[in-house]
């Protein structure tokens, strides 16, 4: 008789001997039947069993996970600590007197303002629980949600906003956003929840003016305007964020390098997953990409595209975000005879191979720029023509400009005088880079380019504010409402205007002064492509291109989801979604 292949015969002894009864048989075979499998079993077939049972256990396991996940879900906890890398150094947490990137990072943490930014760029409530505009469209009438409270446990009401907008255009105070609320009237309500904003005429943008953060009365009124900055609750802030001050510590010199803040009790929203969330601040991007690379923070900002290659795609995660903004050549006519001219400027435009510039310098990662309008219908509906590359229209240009070249020499000359141009550009790798292909793409036309490096902490004060430059390579950062009005009116002109073009024509202004009025989205959207002819025919810029914020996180964190943001600050608006925790439980039916 055979059983697992092996023959014993026939008799009942052979049987008796080894306990064990024909494969034919009724019975399953017993336990005592089982321990003599090895005893009797070949190599071969020890071999194939064992991979049976192998077989069987994982199998079962994997069924048994594989059932375990689809009757649970992964729910994050709350815990931990998160720590981001900032470059640069902190010298407030206000959100009216912030201006740096490190400043708006702790003002976005720590404060919440009426309105905010959802994942897809679109306004919504958030201290605000509801609003209406009146039918002349100048009258906003926005009420506060019932029950909210500053982070120091003190009561929130209407007083605040108030408090906050009126303080913004306080001229001692020289906040950065006093033009936008300079002439508005500005009332509390006696409900205590609702406040009035009258405008003078209509302005589309104005909710988007009021996610800036609010500030609490209780804590600002005592101190003199011209003290905030340096006052303590400047960094040891009370706000109405997710997050609230915990503490920081400095180095010899004086500078933050960690400032700690801690879950808000009192926020309206629900808890933060991380309980601590740390921001930790570093000089230069070379010092924080290795601060990220050993694990001594968790997130980083800002990355260019060489320090993406660089990173390890098996434990961080790159988040490319839609941030409007663009970098161009701005041209000042005040400063150079040549730049007066229309033609020359129009020439200098057709000169750029952007595509070329942007594989060279940036490695691919950018878009083409044809003009300040980056993304969606502001760019795609008046954008009627661009400027691209065509040398022999350069030539042609700079011809009816009066300019000439002789015989053997490359160089255009009117006269005895040069096309030569100055390009001032901000002292870092990246900038360099892209000033470098330009200046190679000019000579090529017949100008003289002389590159003129600053460093950024001396970009303000030697350079922008008393516009001493010829042209300046530039990034501005236009908003999730591109409204053109402060970077091309000709009341922007000077310092702090931010019309660096030193851009003036009345029928521009006139365009952009309506445009900024018009409800009627179709009607805005003419407007400003009449706006771009102008634009396009005086050439006071060359645009180049759009790039992308780069946002690298440790693969552990989880709950990013922002694709798009107005500023790069804005990237913590969900940061009380971030978390590392997890556990499972049971799925809900």
């Amino acid at each position: 008789m055979s059983w697992l292949g092996r023959s014993f015969g026939s008799s009942q002894q052979g049987r008796a001997e080894y306990g064990l009864r024909p494969a034919f048989g009724p019975s399953l075979p017993s336990w005592r039947q089982i321990r003599l499998l090895p005893r009797i079993l070949t190599a071969h077939e020890k071999r194939a069993a064992l991979s049976l049972i192998i077989l069987v256990v994982f199998g079962g396991l994997a069924l048994s996970w594989r059932l375990y996940e689809k009757s649970t879900t992964v729910t994050p906890q709350i815990g931990g600590e998160y720590k981001e890398g900032v470059v640069g150094n902190p010298r407030t947490a206000n959100p009216l007197l912030a201006t740096s990137d490190a400043d708006l990072d702790l003002a976005f943490l720590t404060h919440r303002g009426l309105f905010s930014i959802d994942d897809q760029g679109k306004i919504t409530e958030d201290l605000a629980e509801s609003w209406e505009l009146s039918p002349d469209k100048k009258t906003y009438l926005i009420k506060l949600r019932s029950g909210l409270h500053w982070s120091d446990g003190q009561p929130l009401t209407a007083a605040d906003v108030v408090f906050t907008f009126a303080s913004a255009r306080q001229e001692k105070l020289a906040s950065p956003l006093a033009g936008s609320f300079r002439d508005i009237t500005i009332t509390a309500l006696d409900d205590g929840l609702t406040t009035s904003f009258t405008l003078k005429e209509p302005y589309v943008p104005f909710l988007y003016a009021l996610t800036v953060g609010l500030i609490p009365q209780h804590i600002w009124q005592g101190i003199p305007f011209e003290k905030w900055l340096q006052s303590e609750a400047s960094l040891k802030t009370v706000g109405a964020g997710p997050f609230r001050f915990n503490s920081l510590t400095r180095d010899g010199q004086g500078n933050i390098y960690n400032y700690i803040l801690e879950s808000n009790p009192y926020s309206y929203e629900a808890a933060p997953y991380f309980k601590k969330f740390s921001l930790r601040f570093y000089p230069d991007m070379p010092s924080a990409l290795e601060a990220l690379r050993q694990g001594m923070i968790d997130g980083l900002g800002d990355l260019s595209s060489q320090d993406k290659t660089n990173l390890n795609p098996n434990r961080f995660i790159v988040y490319d975000i839609t941030l409007p903004q663009y970098t161009a050549i701005f041209y000042n006519p005040n400063t150079n005879n040549a730049l007066k001219e229309a033609a020359i400027r129009q020439g200098l435009s057709y000169a750029i191979n952007r595509p070329d510039l942007i594989q060279q310098a940036l490695l691919g990662q950018a878009q083409p720029a044809a003009s300040p309008f980056t993304f969606g219908e502001f760019k795609t509906k008046t954008n009627t023509q661009t400027i691209t590359y065509d040398p022999t229209k350069t030539i042609q240009l700079f011809e009816l400009a009066g300019y000439s070249r002789t015989e053997g020499d490359s160089i255009f000359k009117k006269g005895d005088q040069l096309l030569e141009i100055t390009l001032t550009v901000v002292d870092n790798e990246v900038q360099l880079r892209v000033a470098n292909v330009i200046k190679q793409q000019w000579e090529a036309v017949g100008v003289v380019v002389k590159i003129q490096p600053v460093a950024n902490y001396l970009l303000q004060s030697e350079v922008l504010t008393p516009r001493n430059y010829q042209a300046l390579l530039a990034s501005e950062v236009v908003g999730l409402d591109p409204d053109p009005y402060p970077f091309w009116h000709s009341s922007q002109v000077a310092a702090p205007g931010l019309n660096l073009a030193q851009f003036q024509n009345r029928e521009a202004d006139q365009l952009l002064v309506e445009a900024r009025q018009m409800f009627d989205e179709s009607a805005r959207l003419e407007k400003y492509a009449n706006w771009q002819n102008i634009l396009r025919q005086e050439s006071p810029a060359t645009f180049l291109y759009s790039i992308n914020y780069s946002y690298a996180q440790n693969y552990s964190v989880k709950g990013f989801s922002r694709s798009i943001m107005g500023q790069p600050a804005e990237r913590f608006w969900s940061a009380d979604g971030w978390y590392r925790r997890t556990t499972r439980s049971r799925a809900s039916k």
